[in-house]
């Protein structure tokens, strides 16, 4: 009785064909995952800016603080640009952080929320930024001028402030009253280039 070795060309074929079938299944699954690992990760990303963004205006805001002196200010200008928010804010805030002991700074100092437009070379297309101004020393320089100056993210398309008095108005322009209320609004792009909007209203104790 003849016995026989090994598989037949047709037992292969079938065997790779099965095979086929389980990696592609597998890839696919893996794939899957993958993507929405990812898809995971940049709504995280963009969670995370807008949380930074706004902890920091709220910081500020919280603690904006103006008297007689004709040195503090609370300034917010609206603008727009293709039905885009590119609104502005200045104030000054008791939010100062001194860093170094017996710094010729205070608490108080002066800062302004602005977008910038750039051309990214690299990119080959123009980008705006969200830029954040910080003045430390209150009447070395006139208002609204000098300052050091950062930037909070350049994957913004606008931003927007609202100021509640009774009643939501576009601008604000005092320097011993400031709002009871400030809403932000700011409009990010994700990494697909998508517009994605996130709001939040911040309270100023000052006149609560």
């Amino acid at each position: 009785m003849n016995k026989r070795n090994g598989f037949t060309l047709v037992e292969l074929l079938i065997a790779i064909a099965i095979l086929s079938i389980i990696m592609s299944v597998v890839y696919k699954s893996f794939y899957a995952s993958t993507e929405g690992i990812k898809r995971a990760e940049v709504v995280d990303d963009i969670n995370s800016t807008a949380r930074v963004i706004f902890l920091k205006l709220m910081d500020d805001i919280n603690s904006a603080y103006l008297d007689n002196s004709n040195k503090t200010i609370f300034v917010g200008d609206s603008k727009r640009d293709k039905d885009l928010p590119q609104d502005s804010l200045s104030l000054t805030s008791l939010s100062n952080l001194r860093m170094v002991k017996d710094a010729k700074e205070t608490d108080l100092h002066e800062i302004g929320y602005y977008l910038k437009e750039d051309y990214d070379y690299q990119k080959q297309e123009k980008k705006i930024s969200l830029l954040r101004k910080e003045k430390k020393t209150i009447g070395a320089e006139p208002v609204l001028e000098g300052g050091e100056v950062y930037e909070l993210t350049d994957e913004i398309a606008g931003i927007r402030f609202s100021y509640f008095d009774g009643a939501w108005k576009d601008n604000w322009d005092s320097k011993t009253t400031p709002p009871k209320a400030v809403e932000v609004e700011i409009i990010l792009f994700d990494a697909d280039k998508n517009k994605r909007t996130f709001k939040t209203i911040i309270d100023v104790p000052m006149r609560n």
